[in-house]
Protein backbone atom coordinates (compact mmCIF):
# COMPACT_ATOMS: atom_id res chain seq x y z
CA UNK A 1 0.00 0.00 0.00
CA UNK A 2 1.48 3.10 -1.17
CA UNK A 3 1.43 5.71 1.99
CA UNK A 4 2.83 8.95 0.08
CA UNK A 5 1.06 12.06 0.23
CA UNK A 6 2.82 13.82 -2.12
CA UNK A 7 3.24 13.05 -5.99
CA UNK A 8 6.15 11.82 -7.18
CA UNK A 9 7.30 12.95 -10.65
CA UNK A 10 9.42 10.87 -12.97
CA UNK A 11 12.47 12.98 -13.01
CA UNK A 12 16.09 12.35 -13.79
CA UNK A 13 18.24 15.35 -13.29
CA UNK A 14 22.00 15.46 -12.04
CA UNK A 15 22.53 16.01 -7.95
CA UNK A 16 25.30 16.66 -6.35
CA UNK A 17 25.40 15.29 -2.86
CA UNK A 18 27.34 15.77 -0.17
CA UNK A 19 27.70 14.06 3.30
CA UNK A 20 27.65 16.56 6.42
CA UNK A 21 30.06 14.37 9.30
CA UNK A 22 30.51 15.75 12.49
CA UNK A 23 34.05 14.98 12.32
CA UNK A 24 34.68 16.95 9.37
CA UNK A 25 35.39 14.51 6.98
CA UNK A 26 33.42 15.95 3.74
CA UNK A 27 32.33 13.81 0.84
CA UNK A 28 31.13 14.48 -2.44
CA UNK A 29 29.11 12.68 -4.96
CA UNK A 30 27.64 13.06 -8.52
CA UNK A 31 24.09 11.09 -9.35
CA UNK A 32 21.17 11.04 -10.57
CA UNK A 33 17.77 11.03 -9.47
CA UNK A 34 15.56 8.83 -10.70
CA UNK A 35 12.28 10.49 -8.92
CA UNK A 36 11.51 13.58 -7.27
CA UNK A 37 8.75 15.00 -5.06
CA UNK A 38 8.23 17.99 -2.92
CA UNK A 39 9.10 15.53 0.43
CA UNK A 40 12.22 14.15 -0.73
CA UNK A 41 14.12 12.20 -3.71
CA UNK A 42 15.16 8.97 -4.45
CA UNK A 43 19.22 8.76 -5.81
CA UNK A 44 20.83 6.65 -7.68
CA UNK A 45 23.91 5.70 -6.50
CA UNK A 46 25.67 3.83 -9.16
CA UNK A 47 28.36 1.56 -7.83
CA UNK A 48 27.25 0.76 -4.51
CA UNK A 49 26.45 2.43 -1.12
CA UNK A 50 28.75 4.59 0.23
CA UNK A 51 25.53 6.10 2.16
CA UNK A 52 24.05 4.61 5.68
CA UNK A 53 20.27 5.48 6.94
CA UNK A 54 20.16 8.29 8.85
CA UNK A 55 23.17 10.12 7.02
CA UNK A 56 22.44 13.70 6.85
CA UNK A 57 23.25 15.41 3.35
CA UNK A 58 23.02 18.16 1.62
CA UNK A 59 21.83 17.65 -2.03
CA UNK A 60 22.18 20.54 -5.05
CA UNK A 61 19.56 19.36 -7.93
CA UNK A 62 20.39 20.75 -11.46
CA UNK A 63 16.98 22.04 -12.84
CA UNK A 64 16.67 23.01 -16.80
CA UNK A 65 14.52 25.79 -17.86
CA UNK A 66 12.98 26.06 -20.89
CA UNK A 67 15.31 28.59 -22.14
CA UNK A 68 18.32 26.40 -22.01
CA UNK A 69 19.80 27.56 -18.77
CA UNK A 70 18.91 26.63 -15.42
CA UNK A 71 19.42 26.70 -11.94
CA UNK A 72 20.57 24.69 -8.90
CA UNK A 73 17.92 23.64 -6.07
CA UNK A 74 20.08 23.23 -3.05
CA UNK A 75 17.82 21.54 0.12
CA UNK A 76 18.94 19.49 3.23
CA UNK A 77 17.83 15.73 4.09
CA UNK A 78 18.57 12.45 5.51
CA UNK A 79 18.56 8.95 3.80
CA UNK A 80 15.45 6.89 4.76
CA UNK A 81 15.63 3.44 2.73
CA UNK A 82 18.60 1.65 0.96
CA UNK A 83 17.85 0.04 -1.93
CA UNK A 84 20.33 -2.11 -4.27
CA UNK A 85 20.42 0.84 -6.99
CA UNK A 86 20.46 3.45 -5.04
CA UNK A 87 19.59 5.98 -1.58
CA UNK A 88 15.74 7.58 -0.56
CA UNK A 89 16.08 10.54 0.58
CA UNK A 90 13.43 13.04 2.61
CA UNK A 91 13.95 16.49 2.17
CA UNK A 92 13.93 18.47 6.16
CA UNK A 93 11.25 21.14 3.51
CA UNK A 94 13.74 24.01 3.00
CA UNK A 95 15.37 24.73 0.18
CA UNK A 96 16.85 27.69 -1.94
CA UNK A 97 18.14 28.22 -5.35
CA UNK A 98 21.98 28.81 -6.09
CA UNK A 99 22.96 31.41 -8.84
CA UNK A 100 26.42 29.69 -8.07
CA UNK A 101 26.29 26.41 -10.59
CA UNK A 102 28.53 23.80 -8.11
CA UNK A 103 30.97 22.33 -10.15
CA UNK A 104 29.57 18.78 -11.32
CA UNK A 105 30.58 17.25 -14.50
CA UNK A 106 27.80 15.55 -15.50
Amino acid sequence: MERRVVTRYNLQVPAQVETMPSNGDVQLYEWKTRDVSSSGAFLVTEGGQPLKKGTVIKVNLYLNSFSGSGSWVEMNGRVVRIESEGVGVCFDGQYQFVSNAPDIDM
